[in-house]
């Protein structure tokens, strides 16, 4: 069974603490404006190698080099008010992680990255439950551990916000991610430490997300030192038009949960009655159901065909074009505007996820501009799979935000 697959069956699961991990020693903490934290973890530096060393290699399939933790890290549960673009700015409480230096002080000015993660199947494999997100634990090993402070927003409907999720819903990705760094630095103020230096990063729909943020604190007018993806899917009409019409041998097998998500999450924040039912296939659509609001399933149930996940009028590029799905899709994109920022985008050569044209698409739209916007680049990670391409960026991210 792949990785993947063990993945869908384990929607419901309950936390579990690992060695080098401390249970809360707090409670919640208030800070202005609704905002509050909790202390919910303490990581030492053998704990954080373990996970460079061990974890992550056995998470992505390839074997990086990284450079070892200098300190231990402590780890906070940020809920924070936001609003809900889509529904009319209504208002909600989400959640994030911010994970901060055992070292730094207060006085302490360090340098932070926001890290948007990638598509998870259950809804606590999140940044501020970080026991059930190998992708978070290899940024708080990498970063954290090496004096940045870290912070990752759950997104709408994951972690602890009760609202339905709100999958590739991009102006509520800005709304959540956008507030989870003005609620860390809230808490950081509180605290008395100052990050002067902004870096982003993401992998995955958190390399999408990563974008839709960048235009969204550029047009805010707060200052991003670079923005860094693995694996982005940054034009999600583009994406899901290669699966059907034009698949590649290597495609996964579990591109079709792209579908269920995104067509049960269109339906809630656009507003759209049918919408899912419209996409999916009555032998789908129950299961699709599930997977969306994080019920058990059995993994062996779920389709690896497209053809039995997706109806077949959508293989007709000129009716999904057309259909409520395609024009919501096509307004799902996070690279078609002049970016100011310095942007790296890395793509790997063998992504079952992500085609290399997709990993390429913003450099090439950028550099389609007369003579060129210079500040975005894309950086192939070479052969590897959509995890290796994650798990060989990270050092990559690390280094360029060292330097930049």
């Amino acid at each position: 069974m792949s990785l993947a697959a063990r993945s869908l069956m384990l929607l419901a699961f309950a936390p579990m603490l690992l060695p080098g991990a401390v249970s809360a020693q707090e409670k919640p903490q208030p800070v202005a404006s609704g905002v509050a934290y909790e202390l919910i973890g303490r990581w030492d530096v053998a704990r954080l190698n373990t996970i460079l060393e061990k974890d992550t290699p056995a998470f992505s399939g390839v074997a990086v080099t990284y450079t070892p933790a200098q300190t231990a890290v402590r780890l906070y549960r940020i809920t924070y008010p936001t609003t809900i673009p889509e529904r009319g700015n209504k208002p909600t409480i989400a959640s994030g992680l911010l994970a901060l230096p055992e070292t730094a002080q207060a006085g302490a000015k360090l340098p932070m990255v926001s890290y948007q993660h990638g598509t998870v199947y259950g809804r606590q494999e999140v940044p501020s439950f970080p026991e059930q997100s190998p992708e978070t634990q290899l940024m708080i090993a990498q970063f954290a551990g090496q004096g940045y402070a870290l912070i990752g927003a759950d997104y709408f409907g994951l972690g602890t916000s009760q609202e339905p999720e709100g999958y590739m819903v991009k102006a509520s990705h800005q709304q959540a991610t956008a507030d989870m760094l003005t609620a860390s630095r809230a808490v950081l103020a509180q605290i008395g430490i100052e990050t002067p230096r902004l870096y982003l990063a993401g992998w995955s729909q958190g390399g999408f997300v990563t974008m839709a943020m960048l235009e969204k604190l550029e047009a805010s007018g707060i200052a991003v030192n670079g923005a860094a993806t693995a694996s982005a899917p940054m034009d999600v009409y583009a994406t899901l038009n290669g699966f059907l019409d034009f698949p590649r041998k290597n495609d996964a097998a579990w591109v079709q949960s792209l579908f269920m998500l995104s067509a049960f999450s269109f339906e809630n924040y656009y507003g759209v009655p049918g919408l899912a039912r419209s996409v999916l296939t009555d032998e789908a659509y129950d299961i699709s159901r599930k997977i969306y609001e994080r019920q058990p399933i059995n993994a062996e149930d779920v389709p690896t065909d497209l053809h039995k996940v997706v109806r077949a009028e959508y293989f007709d590029p000129q009716f999904f074009a057309n259909s409520a799905y395609g024009k919501l899709t096509k307004e799902t994109q996070s690279y078609r505007w002049v970016i100011k920022s310095p942007v790296r985008n890395y793509y790997g050569e063998a992504d079952e996820a992500i085609s290399v044209g997709i990993g390429r698409l913003a450099m090439t739209y950028a550099q389609a501009m007369g003579a060129g916007n210079p500040r975005l680049e894309a950086i192939s990670t070479g052969p590897t799979s959509h995890r290796g391409t994650f798990a060989t960026a990270v050092p990559q991210w690390k280094a360029w935000f060292d330097a930049n």
